[in-house]
């Protein structure tokens, strides 16, 4: 699951609404996850994100449902996370090609 060798997609959405530095991230955080827990990895990588102005500061977490593993990262909240429209991201590896969708767009 999530092999750096397979094909990366972004749904419209996702283009839209997450700033590409934050797509980035994203990514880099599901393949060093699936480096760590190759054999456990699923197939469906689930990263929230809440935005916190008052303490100037973006958190996201990183999780998956089966087998449950979670992972909480804090950002310094920079002027292009502010105006972060989603709460939710998805990425999907149907075992060809790996792909990052809003949940809406499923």
């Amino acid at each position: 699951m999530f092999d750096r060798e397979n094909q990366y997609y972004v749904t419209k959405g996702v283009q839209e609404a997450v700033s590409y530095q934050l797509q980035y991230f994203c990514w880099q955080l599901i393949l060093q996850q699936a480096k760590d827990n190759e054999p456990t990895m699923d197939y469906l990588q689930i990263i929230e994100f809440n935005v916190d102005t008052e303490h100037e500061l973006l958190t996201i977490v990183h999780r998956q449902e089966n087998p449950e593993v979670k992972q909480i990262y804090h950002l310094h909240l920079f002027e292009e996370y502010r105006s972060l429209s989603v709460n939710k991201i998805w990425a999907i590896d149907d075992g060809q090609a790996q792909t990052m969708l809003l949940p809406e767009e499923y």
